[in-house]
């Protein structure tokens, strides 16, 4: 199947979930997770329509955005876990941030934003749904401080909502009764959450979980394989 099939396959579901959830398609951003594929993909990509793009290596990320910056209307997002040491590199390379967990790391993103002369810097908070160890995030219970704290010590950067990346379990095939999708308790939840933090915006929602994460009321979703093939390994 071809980039533009794959795409189309995910629009035409976005466009059956947004109509059962009684929402416009527009209503759901679209990040298209590029990590590990080819700048040539995300060319090609581009050319179907596609602008915004999500990446998860600060290296990876730069490499890319320096090699297509004749595509002026691409918006790069970050969503891998930050390290304290390579903040500056995505913060001068991304257009927004879609995982900050800690105060720390808010600090460093607010400093690296204001030198970089940046403002107004779309960051979003992580949310580890069901403290998994093997994910970094804040606890639901950290959420509302972590909050705080960007919007009073943060100035150069505006708070979006929250993003999560719940377990495996939850896909759209085990939520289905009776051909309905059923929003899972975990869902409605990280809705609430998302509607008390920053501009109450929901960032949930990839290949297995499209649906449900739409019914649930999320903004945006993060679609990677399913646009791009198979990734390559790091």
């Amino acid at each position: 199947m071809s980039l533009e099939q794959r795409l189309q396959t995910i629009q035409i579901r976005v466009a059956n979930a947004t109509s059962e959830a009684g929402r416009g398609p527009q209503s759901v951003r679209l990040i298209a997770v590029s990590k590990t594929h080819p700048a040539a993909l995300i060319e090609e990509a581009h050319r179907l329509g596609v602008r915004v793009f999500g990446e998860n290596y600060a290296d990876e990320l730069a490499e890319k955005q320096a090699s297509l910056i004749h595509l002026s209307d691409l918006v790069w997002v970050y969503i891998g876990q930050l390290q304290s040491n390579k903040i500056k590199k995505i913060v001068i390379h991304a257009d927004e941030i879609q995982s900050i967990a800690t105060e720390k790391h808010a600090r460093y993103v607010e400093r690296y934003v204001a030198e970089a002369g940046k403002s107004k810097f779309p960051v979003w908070i992580v949310v580890n749904a069901e403290a998994e160890d093997t994910k970094a995030g804040a606890t639901f219970a950290d959420v509302p401080s972590l909050a705080h704290f960007i919007a009073s010590a943060c100035p150069h950067l505006v708070l979006q909502g929250i993003m999560a990346i719940p377990p495996a379990k939850y896909s759209d095939q085990a939520q289905t009764v009776e051909g309905k999708f059923q929003v899972p308790e975990l869902y409605k939840e990280l809705r609430k959450l998302a509607d008390q933090t920053g501009l109450g915006k929901l960032s949930l929602g990839m290949t297995g979980d499209l649906q449900i994460a739409i019914a649930a009321g999320s903004d945006c979703i993060r679609i990677g394989t399913a646009i791009f093939g198979e990734r390559a390994r790091k």
